[in-house]
């Protein structure tokens, strides 16, 4: 993939960012917007950003999102997209599979789609629809969420560049579970180093971080629905060493991705790849945690194409 020219443009507004043309003018920009638009960001969430110390996983991640190129990394967060990327590295697509792409709702035909479904967008985080049963379903109220969702501008909206040159699409994939459980596997530098595991139970949201062993770490969100909970079992994943060799694999070209893996009726799904969980600020109960993640990440070995320059 081609990385847009840099010029020496030094303001543009993101208010102004309406269509294609200024959306290039946008990724054409220097790396002082992204830099300012960033900031500006996490001042919102009471967080300073200083480029002279980068002690912190937080810090290390608004580095890389200020500094990669968000052409390349585009390729692999468009959820339609990471089919072929799966193709290309593993040698098949293991994400679930495709039913339907729309590039409109007016295209959407229910008679056409399985009674369980999922219909998502593929330019964000969360825009998931979950069918278990199409005959419940307010084709009208969907449809208006979807554009809804559709017209967000999601790279802007969280300053995660990579979502900016995404077509917007709608997509719907095949129904798995309603019960799956998410393998979060979390790579620094080409190498999976710890897995989260995400299960939503009551009011709350329970996060286990465990090593490639299987072992229970203490690594635990500062987020207060998002609890670490010891008592709650999840067994090891039948095919945890594919997953890691998956992991290794999907995770080569960047200093630091997530990849996130379902396992279901003794196959393994890829569901997608996430370079700023949480948006890149996500806080550790224990702040020598966020140090000790953090050293885990050498962002001096960026390679040369990946640069915003």
């Amino acid at each position: 993939m081609d990385i847009l020219e840099h010029n020496h443009l030094s303001h543009f507004n993101i208010s102004e960012i309406k269509n294609d043309k200024d959306r290039e003018i946008f990724l054409k920009n220097t790396t002082n917007f992204y830099f300012n638009s960033r900031t500006k960001y996490l001042l919102k969430f009471n967080i300073i950003y200083n480029e002279s110390k980068l002690e912190t996983i937080q810090d290390k991640l608004s580095w890389l999102d200020i500094h990669e190129s968000p052409l390349y990394k585009s390729y692999v967060v468009d959820k339609i997209k990471l089919h072929e990327y799966s193709k290309k590295v593993l040698g098949k697509d293991i994400c679930v599979p495709i039913i339907k792409i729309y590039k409109d709702t007016d295209e959407i035909n229910l008679n056409e789609l399985p009674d369980k479904f999922v219909m998502k967008c593929n330019h964000g985080s969360g825009m998931n629809i979950i069918c278990n049963n199409k005959t419940k379903l307010n084709l009208t109220k969907i449809k208006k969420k979807l554009n809804d969702w559709k017209n967000i501008n999601y790279g802007l909206f969280t300053t995660e560049f990579q979502y900016l040159y995404v077509k917007r699409q709608i997509y719907v994939e095949t129904f798995l579970s309603l019960n799956l459980i998410d393998y979060k596997i979390y790579c620094f530098n080409g190498e999976p180093e710890f897995i989260m595991t995400k299960k939503v139970l009551d009011h709350n949201i329970i996060n286990n971080y465990y090593d490639k062993n299987w072992k229970l770490t203490e690594f635990e969100t500062a987020k207060k629905d998002h609890i670490r909970d010891p008592n709650y079992i999840i067994k090891k994943p039948k095919h945890l060493n594919l997953m890691l060799k998956y992991a290794k694999l999907l995770s080569e070209e960047f200093v630091f991705v997530r990849v996130d893996l379902y396992e279901y009726k003794n196959k393994i799904y890829l569901g997608e790849l996430t370079f700023t969980p949480f948006n890149g600020f996500k806080k550790w109960k224990n702040k020598k945690d966020n140090i000790r993640i953090a050293n885990l990440l050498n962002i001096k070995k960026v390679k040369a194409f990946l640069f915003n320059k």
